[in-house]
């Protein structure tokens, strides 16, 4: 009888990360150009998606659930973390760009409370960022002479990747994605 209960529990446990990665195309209208995307969506309606642009830049796209109208905080961008490897914070610039410790790089970071500091916290490594209302797409790798972070290696070793992020209103929240079948995904993509 106890085998019988755990194995819907464990059911249960895992839902946010059952789906697998699959790879999806598009074309864009106006340059009619065709791009591949690595992409998983979360049982509760999260989307991340990774792709390559035609300038060999490999971007990473978060987005939040459809089954609502929220929209990301404005000044607080998400941070996201694979594994237990050293997190990333997404922040917001004008130009995207993955920022290494050693450049010494202040971003301007603006809270919500209207506060604005240039203190960079090595806690975690600093990618800058598009962020739209309902999305934010990052940099991962930028070319081998450009610095990165092991991203996309991470994403195609890992087990999962875990998002932590601020609505515009100021709810917090998380929400995880399976990297099952990410590397065959990712793989397809990059060649």
């Amino acid at each position: 009888m106890t085998k019988l209960l755990i194995i819907p529990l464990l059911f249960l446990i895992s839902l946010p990360t059952m789906a697998d990665w699959q790879v999806e195309s598009f074309t864009h209208e106006a340059t009619k150009t065709e791009t591949h995307s690595a992409m998983v969506r979360n049982e509760a309606g999260f989307e991340l998606a990774i792709f390559k642009s035609a300038k060999g830049i490999v971007w990473l796209d978060f987005s939040l659930s459809d089954y609502d109208f929220s929209e990301l905080s404005q000044n607080q961008l998400p941070t996201f973390q694979i594994d237990n490897k050293k997190p990333v914070q997404l922040i917001r610039g004008f130009v995207a760009t993955i920022v290494p410790e050693d450049e010494g790089i202040n971003a301007i970071v603006v809270s919500d409370a209207e506060t604005i500091s240039t203190d960079k916290d090595f806690s975690v490594n600093h990618i800058i960022s598009e962020r739209l209302p309902e999305r934010v797409i990052a940099p991962i790798f930028q070319g081998a002479s450009r610095p990165h972070f092991g991203t996309v290696e991470s994403l195609m070793q890992g087990q999962q990747i875990q998002f932590s992020y601020v609505l515009l209103d100021g709810t917090e929240g998380n929400t995880l994605f399976t990297l099952k079948g990410a590397k065959e995904a990712i793989s397809s993509i990059l060649h």
